[in-house]
């Protein structure tokens, strides 16, 4: 189904089952394009997204330096979700420590149900829907059947980021500060570490033993996607192949150039600052943009990026649910994480 209004659409309105996607503009005259989950999904998102500018408008109430943390949370291309959230955190805990008290960090982290805040936001407001409908929804049994997407987030984050009350040029916003190399090299060196290697293998044999999910995700038994275990041979290689690319990932990999997500907020940056520079006050009125830790240089804010999320828009939406599914704590295991 394609649309481009945001309201949700197909059978199933009033049932805890999914009532399938459809592709459209998250803000209505925005250029950007994606495709999200329609029935109690939707609902439970609107939720989030009346949740999240709640906390926002406090914010901006305090007269606070607005800005927005781009980051991966998902643990495609050989990292784990877990990690990614903790380097969320620690990031956003970093840059108000540096930047000082008038700044506000959005941590997505916060929000996703990659970390257990934003399962547990996501729990409350099954709760309040469940008594508002007279029917139980069950979030965990939802995830199993369908669960939230890519393109679910990104039609919540382009609403948060894109509406205001003007022009939805992102009035709300003063600064997109985008995760880089150095930002996670020092997440992992922050305890001591002398070389990056030292700081990711420290942490990995440090979670390994005290973390329970994190052990699971990289000591074997392991499974094919048919729920079969790898016989000795191929259960050995597996067991290699996952070390190799969790530190891969957070060296070579490190930050949002690997990530589809990013890419898409990268590119509503530029959308937005295109509709900025079009003001009475032109370039002045941008919003800034920080990688790295470094303000970016001026061809950067009218460059886009290759698409990521927003390029599943179009496709048959069984291969679109297939290709970028974003899992969560309790859910998936670590095979659909590593290779997703």
């Amino acid at each position: 189904m394609t649309d481009d209004s945001r309201g949700p659409a197909g059978d199933g309105q009033g049932s805890a089952r999914p009532a399938g996607t459809m592709a459209g503009h998250p803000v209505p005259g925005f250029p950007y394009r994606t495709r999200w989950q329609t029935g109690v999904w939707f609902d439970l998102f609107e939720m989030q997204v009346d949740l999240i500018e709640r906390d926002v408008a406090r914010a901006m109430a305090q007269d606070s330096v607005m800005l927005f943390l781009s980051l991966p949370l998902t643990g495609r291309g050989g990292g784990h979700y877990a990690t990614n959230v903790e380097v969320a955190e620690h990031t956003s805990r970093r840059l108000m420590e540096d930047w000082g008290h008038r700044f506000w960090v959005l941590n997505p982290g916060r929000y996703q149900m990659e970390s257990k805040e934003g399962t547990g936001l996501m729990h409350l407001h099954a709760s309040r829907l469940s008594e508002e409908r007279g029917e139980e929804i069950d979030i965990d049994e939802l995830f199993r059947r369908s669960p939230p997407h890519g393109g679910d987030y990104m039609r919540m984050w382009t609403r948060i980021l894109v509406e205001d009350a003007e022009d939805h040029s992102g009035r709300r916003w003063d600064v997109f500060y985008f995760l880089g190399p150095s930002d996670v090299r020092e997440f992992f060196t922050e305890d001591g570490a002398r070389t990056w290697t030292a700081g990711v293998e420290e942490y990995f044999a440090r979670k390994q033993t005290m973390d329970r999910d994190f052990h699971d995700a990289f000591v074997p038994p392991f499974f094919d996607r048919d729920g079969r275990r790898l016989n000795g041979t191929a259960e050995k290689e597996e067991w290699r192949r996952r070390r190799s690319a969790f530190f891969r990932y957070y060296t070579v990999r490190a930050g949002v150039n690997f990530s589809l997500g990013s890419h898409d907020e990268w590119n509503i940056w530029q959308a937005l600052n295109e509709r900025r520079r079009m003001s009475p006050q032109g370039i002045a009125e941008q919003i800034a943009g920080y990688f790295d830790g470094r303000q970016l240089d001026p061809a950067a804010f009218s460059l886009r990026t290759d698409p990521g999320y927003e390029g599943l828009a179009d496709e048959p939406a069984s291969e679109a649910d297939e290709t970028d599914k974003a899992p969560t704590p309790d859910a998936v295991r670590s095979d659909e994480i590593l290779n997703a």
